[in-house]
């Protein structure tokens, strides 16, 4: 009986498409016209016309998502996926001064060293919609110079050695591997939501993946900055393969506020906003490194849909993330937000993204970011530091940041019959406390 509710869930949320569903298609015929450079990868013909058909529907979602956010939101092509950002921000991020050798590569190969670091958060969906709607949630941190070497050299142009973490707030994915994805993304560039999941005719049933599907767009949250997200897809570090994910440090706290039917459109970015203007808040990230006896069924590799689970393999703090208090709404900001470029691929010295959906994501990613600068007529810049290209405020080591001096030297108030026993002048600044005091007292009689 739960499985028969489990499933009318799932095909109740698939059952909404935003145009009729259409039967599934075959991998475009136009797919070989497109060249596609492998960039060294080790890729079969047959995942390589996946990638190429992935690429192209990439294309075509962003057109017609285009077509649906313009009218409201402004002419300007947003991603395929992750079009809404609910907040951009600056970060730290400190390596854990005690974290295990076997993860000490990349990135984390210095123990107590801090970067700087921008976070995009965001809803999932190609369409902007109210942040109230369920929807899956991202994550993307963006750590600036690293100093290592960058393991995509076309990723690195820009002579910074920066690494990219993508995240969203569920642990698995609902496709498998390349050719799931690419044949998902022909339906989704129709609008067809359900069509490869759930079909008549032909007929089709992705039952694990409709589930998953059905978890991820479900999604209502309170606030981004209380969620923990997670890398889905498996990675080499060193010589591990491992998962990773960012959890909300121990102690905080995001009150809630209203039902999510009474928040407006922009809630998450209006609830960030209301924590950072004199608040801060944390992330402990985390490593789940996979068993060297666990089976392909367990563990696998390439199969996204599968959880690894933390009974068997418990995630493993290997840095933190600090977010402290700062301005979040500046218009220049969204806009350099908007303009970022995130890929799994952007990384450094033993870091390497494992499985045939992350190999494609070197390349649609890169495919779909360069269409999307060349359709709005903006450059592709990689930041290196905090500061914000074309801002009016002045560059700093704490531009944007929200930092509160105290009075110093700090005020002396003294009784009003107080004398020094020398008899030396005093200095007495008791601002409004006197008069706070008297209207007190009148009050109380």
């Amino acid at each position: 009986m739960k499985w028969k509710l489990l499933l009318l869930s799932a095909i109740t949320f698939c059952v909404q498409p935003l145009m009729a569903s259409e039967q599934p298609a075959k991998m475009h015929s136009e797919s070989q016209a497109l060249k596609l450079n492998t960039l060294g990868m080790d890729i079969s013909e047959a995942e390589q016309a996946a990638i190429v058909s992935a690429i192209q529907s990439a294309w075509e979602i962003s057109a017609a998502a285009h077509k649906l956010n313009s009218p409201r939101y402004g002419n300007h092509y947003r991603r395929d996926a992750h079009a809404k950002a609910t907040g951009c921000v600056r970060a730290e991020f400190e390596i854990n001064g005690d974290i295990p050798g076997e993860f000490r590569h990349s990135i984390f190969s210095n123990p107590g060293r801090s970067y700087q670091a921008w976070i995009r958060f965001s809803n999932g969906d190609m369409q902007v919609q109210p942040d109230s709607k369920g929807d899956a949630r991202g994550m993307a941190v963006k750590v600036m110079n690293t100093g290592g070497t960058p393991i995509a050299p076309e990723l690195g142009e820009s002579g910074l050695a920066n690494q990219d973490f993508i995240m969203t707030n569920t642990p698995a994915f609902f496709n498998r591997n390349i050719y799931d994805y690419a044949e998902n993304m022909q339906h989704l560039a129709k609008l067809d939501r359900r069509g490869w999941f759930i079909s008549a005719w032909p007929p089709r049933l992705h039952l694990k993946e409709l589930w998953r599907a059905y978890q991820t767009v479900s999604s209502t949250i309170d606030t981004p900055l209380g969620e923990q997200y997670f890398s889905m897809l498996p990675y080499r570090l060193g010589e591990n393969p491992i998962k990773y994910s960012t959890r909300p440090c121990a102690g905080s706290d995001y009150p809630s506020s209203a039902e999510h039917s009474e928040k407006g459109e922009n809630f998450l970015t209006e609830k960030m906003v209301e924590t950072l203007t004199t608040g801060s808040a944390c992330f402990d990230f985390l490593v789940q490194p996979r068993l060297a006896d666990a089976s392909e069924s367990d563990m696998p590799l390439d199969d996204g849909t599968v959880i690894w689970e933390e009974s068997q393999s418990p995630f493993i703090p290997v840095a933190r993330i600090h977010i402290p208090p700062q301005e979040i709404t500046d218009e220049t900001q969204q806009t350099f937000c908007e303009n970022l470029s995130m890929n799994p691929w952007r990384g450094v010295g033993e870091w390497e993204p494992l499985g045939s959906l992350n190999r494609a994501r070197r390349l649609v990613y890169h495919a779909v970011s360069e269409y999307r600068h060349q359709k709005n007529h903006a450059p592709q810049q990689e930041p290196g530091d905090w500061c914000l290209p074309g801002s009016e405020v002045p560059c700093s080591e704490t531009q944007g940041l929200r930092i509160r001096k105290p009075r110093w030297p700090l005020p002396r108030c003294f009784d009003g019959q107080y004398r020094p026993a020398d008899g030396s002048a005093t200095s007495s600044d008791c601002g409004d406390y006197h008069q706070a005091r008297n209207d007190t007292a009148e009050a109380s009689y």
